[in-house]
C-alpha cells in the first residue's frame, strides 16, 4: 500500500479497513466545521475509505441523555455497518441507566464520557459508576475527553479500578497532557490513545507510536467537529512502516470494538 501516493493522487484509502473511534453528531453551536448528520459524515466517509465511524449525540451529552442516546441509535440504524454509537451517562440524572442501549444489537459500541461539558463533573466520579460497570461487564471501550493533565489521570484511575474495560484517551496522546498519556498507557494493559486534533507538531504520531507502541493508537478524526481528511493525511504520511499504519488506521480498533 502506497500511502503516499493514495494522498497525493487524491485517492480514497481502498484495500486498508479505517475505522474512525472519535466522532460526533447533533449540532454544537460555534465548533463545527462540516455537517454534522450521519449521511453527510458516510458521504465523507466514502470520499476517503473510511469504513466506520464510533460517534456520539453531542447535544445529548449536554442535556437530555435519553434523548441524545436515542438520536445516536436512530443514526446507526439508518446506516448500519457504517456508524456506530457511544452510549453517554449523564451524572446529572440518577435514572440514567445506559443498559437497554446494549440488549440488542442496536449499533452501540461504546461509552462516551465527556465530563468537562457536564459541569466539570471528574471523569472518575461515582455518578459515573454504573456506566462503567456496564462498560467493564460488556468488555466495551471507554472513550474519554481528556484534554488536560487532570483528565487522564482520572481516566487512567477508572482503567485501574475497571480492568475489562478499554479506556480510549481522546486527543491525550498528541495534547500537553501527552507525558501522562504515554504513562497510562505503558502502565494499564487496557489503555489507548486516539489521535482526534485539529493540529499537532510534526512527528506527533511517530513520537506516540515511539513512547507506547502501536498497539496502543487509534485513529481517531473528531469528525464532525473536523473533516476527516487532514488526520488521514497527517497518519498516511508519517514516518510510519505500512503495516503500522494499518494497524492504527482500523486494525486495533476491530479487536477493541468487536467489528
Amino acid at each position: 500500500m502506497d500511502f503516499r501516493e493514495l494522498v497525493y493522487g487524491q485517492k480514497p484509502f481502498e484495500g486498508v479497513f479505517v475505522f474512525d473511534v472519535h466522532g460526533h453528531i447533533g449540532f454544537e453551536q460555534g465548533s463545527q466545521l462540516g455537517p454534522n448528520d450521519g449521511e453527510s459524515m458516510v458521504h465523507t466517509m466514502d470520499r476517503m475509505g473510511v469504513d466506520g465511524i464510533c460517534v456520539s449525540f453531542s447535544p445529548g451529552i449536554r442535556g437530555a441523555w435519553k434523548r441524545g442516546n436515542d438520536q445516536t441509535k436512530d443514526t446507526c440504524k439508518r446506516l448500519p455497518g457504517r456508524v456506530f454509537g457511544y452510549a453517554v451517562p449523564n451524572p446529572f440524572h440518577a435514572e440514567c441507566d445506559l443498559t437497554p442501549y446494549f440488549e440488542e444489537d442496536l449499533g452501540f459500541r461504546g461509552v462516551k464520557i465527556h465530563g468537562n461539558i457536564q459541569g466539570e463533573t471528574p471523569e472518575n466520579d461515582p455518578r459515573y459508576a454504573h456506566a462503567f460497570e456496564l462498560a467493564n461487564r460488556l468488555k466495551l471501550p471507554v472513550l474519554f475527553h481528556a484534554w488536560m493533565p487532570y483528565e487522564v489521570d482520572r481516566a487512567a484511575d477508572v482503567a485501574s479500578r475497571y480492568p475489562d474495560l478499554n479506556v480510549i484517551i481522546g486527543h491525550g496522546g498528541l495534547t500537553f497532557a501527552r507525558d501522562r498519556a504515554v504513562a497510562a498507557c505503558k502502565r494499564y494493559d487496557n489503555v489507548f490513545c486516539d489521535t482526534a486534533i485539529s493540529s499537532a507538531p510534526d512527528g506527533s504520531i511517530e513520537w506516540l507510536v515511539d513512547k507506547v507502541g502501536v498497539e496502543k493508537v487509534l485513529y481517531g478524526s473528531d469528525m464532525s467537529f473536523f473533516d476527516c481528511i487532514h488526520t488521514l493525511g497527517k497518519l498516511a504520511l508519517a514516518k510510519l512502516s505500512d503495516t503500522d499504519k494499518e494497524k492504527i488506521l482500523g486494525l486495533n480498533a476491530k479487536k477493541i470494538f468487536d467489528l
